[in-house]
């Protein structure tokens, strides 16, 4: 018996030691790796993160572990990148706003971050020699109006190369002739044997139009008004020498409408002309080819027109209607050279700045803005100059370009005047202030 109670005595003892052993084995195991939203670091740069321009960029994430979890990058709320280092060549000058999301099962956090991305270095200088006048036209295709196939003249079986030399026979080299842009949108595309240098503080480069002055406004007390038709202008630094203006390296130069159009002194009174004094930063229209053997039809208020149903127009506002043909430019006002049937312009368009002061259609004001514009000043004045600075991004941050290869103007108001006709830009000649040794301040 007392055999017996040993062995069993010897038993239980192995059972609980090797019981301890077990329990002691299971409570030393390691629980699985839950994410805590410390786990994840970067480290930001005291300026923040600065990306140049076309160079790989690069953000390191330091982790605890990656057990279990999932990483995506999100620029500007799109998708770009499912790896946890992030690495992105940026093309385009601006602010971008970067979140990284880590995942792990139901776990989620957030990570934001704001980079800006710049180009670095500055353009080599002018080359001995270099001209400061427009040395080459890219493009050219003016919307509808009254001087569109004469300035320059187009003549049967021109094509777009040939307009293209007319222009820059018009307006190349100091000839300081003139072209027009037509009504809103028409555009031409010049560029230059050097880079215009961006000078901190200064205006960079004048644009040549034809703006002048109102001699005897019948309101005495209206703002500066007269022949002003403003054009929207368009820079572009040729980053990758290519020798072409690429589409990510366009940016607006934004004018005084961009910032507030209330301010512009005439606002009011446009505004009680029933004027549409909105901006439209994605604005478009379409013109279709008209049919020029048709009868025109006459509008019998108003003695000016011989086809009150000429050219239909669209835009993307819901608005739509006829351009006009007037008895004093009887051509096509229609670009002759342009192909299919119909033309599509997209851009900003700037508030309706003319007004008909007699109140019997016989005399119209075409008010200033207050800068930023082309056409939109005498030519000699400090406001017919324009700051490579005042350019933007198309989400409306300023941009710092070190330079610009190529200028786009565009005329930038959708507006029918009476027997003046639609608003027309119209352009001379664009200067290199800087070769010309011009020295302007920039707006304070």
């Amino acid at each position: 018996m007392k055999s017996y109670l040993k062995s069993t005595t010897f038993i239980l003892i192995i059972f609980l030691v090797l019981g301890s052993i077990v329990t002691s084995c299971g409570d030393d195991a390691p629980e699985p790796y839950l994410l805590q939203k410390g786990d994840i670091t970067v480290n930001v740069p005291a300026e923040g993160f600065i990306a140049e321009i076309d160079q790989l960029f690069k953000i390191e994430v330091v982790s605890v572990s990656d057990e279990g979890l999932t990483y995506e990058w999100f620029m500007d709320g799109e998708s770009v990148s499912k790896i946890k280092t992030f690495e992105y060549m940026f093309d385009t000058n601006g602010v971008y706003d970067l979140n990284l999301v880590v995942k792990q099962g139901e776990l989620q956090y957030e990570y934001p971050f704001t980079v800006k991305a710049v180009f670095s270095g500055t353009p080599p200088p002018p080359i001995e020699g270099a001209s400061p006048y427009i040395t080459k036209v890219i493009d050219y295709m003016p919307a509808v109006g009254q001087f569109t196939n004469k300035l320059p003249k187009y003549e049967e079986g021109d094509t777009q190369e040939i307009m293209n030399e007319k222009v820059l026979a018009a307006i190349g080299n100091n000839k300081k002739g003139m072209i027009t842009l037509g009504g809103y949108g028409g555009y031409v595309v010049v560029g230059f044997d050097h880079t215009i240098q961006n000078i901190k503080g200064k205006r960079d480069f004048r644009v040549l139009g034809n703006a002048f002055y109102a001699n005897t406004n019948p309101d005495p007390d209206a703002p500066e008004g007269g022949s002003f038709e403003p054009g929207i202008i368009m820079v572009a630094y040729d980053k990758n020498k290519n020798g072409i203006p690429d589409d990510d390296e366009w940016y607006e130069i934004a004018g005084s409408a961009h910032e507030d159009p209330t301010k512009e002194l005439w606002y009011e009174k446009a505004k009680s002309n029933g004027n549409d004094v909105n901006l439209y930063r994605n604005y478009e229209i379409t013109y279709y080819k008209p049919d020029e053997n048709k009868e025109p039809v006459k509008d019998k208020d108003q003695a000016y027109a011989t086809d009150a149903e000429y050219i239909k127009w669209k835009d993307n506002q819901d608005n739509t209607g006829y351009k006009v043909k007037n008895i004093y430019h009887q051509q096509s006002y229609y670009p002759q050279w342009a192909t299919g049937d119909e033309l599509t312009f997209r851009g900003t368009c700037l508030p309706q700045n003319g007004v008909d002061e007699s109140g019997k259609g016989n005399y119209f004001v075409l008010y200033k803005f207050h800068y930023g514009y082309a056409d939109n000043e005498i030519n000699n004045k400090d406001d017919a100059a324009m700051d490579i600075d005042w350019a933007i991004n198309s989400k409306g941050q300023k941009v710092n370009l070190p330079g610009v290869d190529f200028i786009k103007i565009y005329t930038g108001v959708n507006q029918e005047n009476g027997w003046l006709g639609e608003n027309s830009t119209e352009i001379s000649g664009v200067e290199d202030l800087h070769l010309l040794q011009v020295d302007i301040d920039t707006r304070k």
